[in-house]
């Protein structure tokens, strides 16, 4: 078994995960935020977590997707490592109005990846007196309910695009910031990039996998398809238990137990980051705090 572990270890470094990839639009430009979520780490002391997220559109679809995975799209292949802060802060690939009228998600939680879709709901935004400028774009203020939190944001009518980062669109121009009224979510604009570039939607990945036999094999690996709902209710049931920040598997079946192996990958750091067929295990978990209530 060390052996398998060793050989998976160097693999991973080189490996990219391959997938069912479809264009469904080229957007004319990429905007990057930076998302902050304030929380505290397993002995209780507050941290602010933090990364990056784009955000394309085109024909009326929006993708708001991990930064990293961006990147990687544009270089070609993804590695294990690119998506550990997605999964530590449970930010999913995020595409709205795609199919028409619905938001479908994408996010990894060991040791599964899901998809999970959803009506789209308008966001009923009240415009507010407030102006501000965000990356020396001129914003106005706006105020919405949405999913059982309310955020407040600034837009600018620069940029006529009426969407924003992860769910959050449906104003007059680009959303150039946006936090929650508790001030534990944060997104805010921090670039934007004038560039085409494809709208990818994967409808499943394959990894490079030992078979048992001291060889490798090639395993599709396909998302669990559920209703945004249910998966929301289960991540509160799993990550919101106080067990999630002292053993972030303790609801699931030891890797090695349950499929033999376990990847290793390192991350720009340095870090050791340990996943199955490409769905990373959190190694510094942190208190839960969902985007949404309901």
């Amino acid at each position: 078994m060390k052996k398998i572990l060793m050989t998976m270890t160097a693999l991973a470094l080189t490996i990219a995960a391959q997938a069912q990839r479809d264009t469904i639009g080229v957007s004319k430009f990429t905007a990057i935020y930076r998302y902050e979520c304030k929380t505290a780490d397993a002995d209780g002391q507050p941290v602010t977590d933090s990364m990056y997220i784009a955000v394309q559109t085109s024909g009326g679809i929006t993708k708001s997707f991990p930064y990293d995975e961006y990147d990687r799209q544009k270089k070609g292949g993804s590695r294990i490592a690119d998506g550990y802060m997605a999964a530590q802060m449970h930010m999913g690939t995020i595409f709205t109005n795609y199919p028409e009228g619905k938001i479908t998600t994408q996010e990894m939680l060991y040791p599964y990846r899901y998809m999970t879709d959803e009506a789209l709901e308008k966001q009923n935004w009240t415009l507010t007196d407030g102006q501000d400028s965000v990356c020396g774009y001129a914003c106005q203020s706006a105020t919405a309910k949405y999913h059982g939190m309310t955020w407040n944001v600034l837009y600018t009518e620069e940029v006529p695009a009426s969407i924003g980062p992860w769910k959050l669109g449906g104003l007059p121009g680009l959303i150039t910031k946006a936090t929650d009224a508790k001030g534990v979510h944060a997104f805010t604009l921090y670039g934007l990039l004038k560039e085409e570039q494809p709208i990818v939607f994967t409808e499943y990945v394959t990894w490079i996998v030992p078979d048992g036999h001291g060889k490798f094999a090639s395993q599709r690996v396909d998302y669990q398809k559920m209703k945004a709902s249910t998966f929301l209710a289960y991540k509160k049931k799993v990550l919101g238990n106080s067990r999630y920040v002292k053993n972030p598997t303790y609801y699931a079946p030891d890797p090695m137990t349950a499929f033999g192996y376990v990847e290793n990958s390192f991350n720009p750091a340095g870090d050791n980051i340990s996943s199955v067929a490409g769905v990373v295990i959190v190694a510094n978990p942190r208190q839960y705090k969902p985007l949404e209530l309901k």
